[in-house]
């Protein structure tokens, strides 16, 4: 048994969707705990000043990880590791990945320094409308996060090893264990250390990040780390690659402290709400959308960089076929349940039905632009595998300008929704924009079987919508409503009837995705229950 978790956990996983499982999977579980995260959050400090203050400190560390090392880093490291891997052979490769590691280290450990230097200065701009004792506490947080990133940075690294080798267990699992580590801090650290604790447990579980990953990535073939050096060509190629990526996500980063900035001047609370509905939404994105980007941008930058186009056209549409028809019904769930989701998921302590009416109001705006959210990671990481990171910079600019002056024009007349909307239309333009380019560059990308599959989901989906209503208006009309169970039970009769209602349909309209999915699963149980018996040869495929 131990042999086999051992090669359970240092294998490489085939296939799209396979590696699709996995990561959608523990980005599950890693959604999942991170709702329970923001429920213990919620339910211990409510929708108020000390919430306000915590996710403005995060800001800050947030933004440095984000522009140094997160997308950047994928978007340079993994296209030309995987051409190192295919063309100059592994020890060639893993000595890349040495000389990466030892720049990236000491690159955090600058930044994050003059982050808790500069702190006092850099702080205020960011939440203008705090007053001094909050703007006190945010610096404080700030710079006990500003330890963060320095491990966020290294497990970056050997995040991009492991998505390049197609190890994706590790990788997939060290969210989980992020989101582990700020629970911790809330629930142990914080009633001994006070609001500290939560700043404390964003340390602790980014260094859990980081040794899950080092766990599979360290048995590989690093050996020793390299003085820092930019003269190696591939560090230098993927400096280049990383630079337009920096840029987008400076300007991503800056319009999202911009969107704070706004919302501090609302009512108490209102960075709480956002940032509430925002994980909320992000959980059918990410287990969606980013699980089927990530594992597509293995096989979309091995076909890219061989010239495969008529691989890379297939492996692109299939990706957008599976995410549409995973994330539009799950559109019409979160539109549907909004109010049910938040007071389920957060509705505890002192989060009040006031608190969850606002959340549930901006998670309403934010569900309808679920869908471009969750394509906008796999069109953008289909340029970057053709190592071309300006397109989406390019795209991504005119996004965030459009969002930041929407943003400006509707805060006044409505308030955090005003926010909330100016944030989903931009991520339609966004896509809009990147389907266009990568379109009039490739070509053909399968958009008629795209169309249609879209279309069958779409009906599906109507279905789901309107008897899901039928549904919860009905049990809304027999139960008062009152109660956790109350309202888990309208949340559960929704989804049977709507579920039910979306399965028959899609099975009328012989939808391919969910001929798919219902094949795989069953070959997946049938596969295990094969394996079970002689687990000790069992080889994880």
């Amino acid at each position: 048994m131990k042999n086999l978790l051992f090669r359970w956990w240092h294998s490489e996983t085939n296939g799209v969707t396979a590696a699709a499982i996995i990561v959608g999977g523990a980005s599950l579980a890693s959604r999942v705990i991170g709702i329970l995260r923001d429920r213990v959050l919620a339910s211990t400090f409510g929708a108020g000043d000390v919430l306000d203050t915590y996710y403005a400190a995060f800001r800050l560390p947030d933004l440095l990880y984000t522009l140094i090392i997160l997308g950047a880093l994928s978007a340079g490291f993994i296209p030309v590791f995987a051409e190192y891997l295919d063309t100059r052979g592994k020890d060639e490769a893993w000595r890349l990945a040495e000389r990466v590691l030892s720049v990236v280290g000491a690159t955090m450990m600058i930044v994050c320094a003059a982050l808790i230097v500069f702190a006092p200065a850099l702080v205020p701009m960011s939440v203008p409308g705090f007053s001094p004792e909050k703007l006190d506490m945010t610096i404080r947080l700030t710079r006990i996060m500003a330890l963060s990133p320095f491990f966020l940075g290294l497990s970056a690294v050997m995040g991009g090893i492991l998505q390049a080798t197609r190890r994706f267990l590790a990788f997939a699992l060290a969210p989980v264990l992020y989101n582990l580590g700020i629970i911790f801090g809330a629930v142990i650290l914080s009633p001994m250390m006070g609001i500290e604790g939560l700043a404390w447990g964003v340390v602790l579980g980014a260094f859990l990040h980081l040794i899950t990953q080092a766990s599979v990535a360290l048995r590989m073939g690093l050996r020793r780390i390299p003085a820092p050096s930019l003269r190696a060509e591939g560090v230098r190629r993927i400096l280049w690659l990383m630079a337009p990526r920096t840029a987008g996500l400076a300007v991503s980063q800056i319009n999202m402290i911009v969107l704070l900035a706004l919302a501090s001047t609302l009512s108490v609370g209102s960075i709480s709400v956002f940032n509430l509905a925002n994980n909320l939404q992000s959980f059918p994105v990410g287990i969606f959308g980013i699980s089927f980007a990530v594992a597509a941008f293995p096989n979309l930058a091995h076909a890219a960089g061989a010239k495969h186009d008529d691989e890379f056209r297939q492996t692109l549409a299939a990706a957008t076929r599976k995410i549409l028809f995973l994330i539009v019904p799950s559109t019409i769930v979160f539109f549907l349940l909004r109010a049910q989701i938040v007071r389920l998921a957060l509705g505890a302590g002192v989060f009040d039905w006031n608190d969850t009416i606002r959340t549930a109001e901006v998670l309403g705006i934010f569900a309808m632009s679920m869908t471009f959210q969750a394509l906008v990671p796999l069109f953008a990481r289909a340029f970057y595998a053709l190592q071309d990171t300006w397109t989406p910079l390019i795209a991504g600019l005119i996004a965030e300008a459009f969002n930041l002056t929407l943003a400006i024009l509707l805060r006044d007349p409505l308030g955090i929704i005003g926010l909330a909307l100016a944030f989903s239309a931009a991520s339609f333009l966004n896509l809009v924009m990147l389907w266009w380019l990568l379109h009039t560059r490739k070509k053909a990308l399968g958009a008629g079987d795209v169309a249609l599959s879209f279309a069958k989901t779409l009906a599906a989906s109507v279905a789901l919508f309107g008897f899901g209503w039928i549904a919860r208006q009905a049990v809304g009309t027999i139960f008062p409503l009152e109660t956790f169970w109350q309202v888990a039970l309208q949340a559960a009769g929704t989804l049977m009837v709507g579920g039910g209602a979306f399965v028959i349909v899609a099975i009328l309209v012989k939808s391919e995705e969910f001929s798919a999915f219902r094949t795989s699963a069953v070959r997946k149980f049938w596969k295990r229950g094969e394996v079970l018996p002689g687990a000790d040869e069992a080889q994880i495929k």
